[in-house]
């Protein structure tokens, strides 16, 4: 089960912090987070990804769609602190070129 928390990085985007698994049981409170945080008036939106001890593939789907309903919407989606199961995925099923990486401050 997934854990959601919002709040602003350092240059004001919107985050949405991400913990625990983020799969079939937890991506449509994944959406509806993210959707609040696209209803606002910003440039860009950042998912924070640090506390995410599993992924599969409902989970990358909504990343997915995050990204696309982002850059129809002209914003623009970052992931951040993407711990490396994470990002051997996205290596994997080739989406990093897709997702705009923050690294860990």
């Amino acid at each position: 089960m997934a854990a959601f928390v919002t709040t602003t990085s350092q240059d004001s985007a919107p985050v949405l912090a991400v913990s625990g698994d983020l799969d079939i049981s937890g991506v449509d409170e994944f959406l509806a987070h993210a959707d609040r945080l696209l209803a606002l008036d910003a440039d860009a939106i950042e998912v924070d990804l640090s506390g995410v001890t599993f992924i599969d593939s409902s989970g990358l789907g909504a990343l997915v769609r995050l990204h696309n309903t982002a850059a129809d919407a002209g914003r623009e989606l970052r992931l951040t602190n993407v711990p490396r199961p994470v990002t051997r995925i996205l290596e994997l099923t080739g989406l990093t070129d897709l997702f705009a990486e923050r690294p860990e401050s």
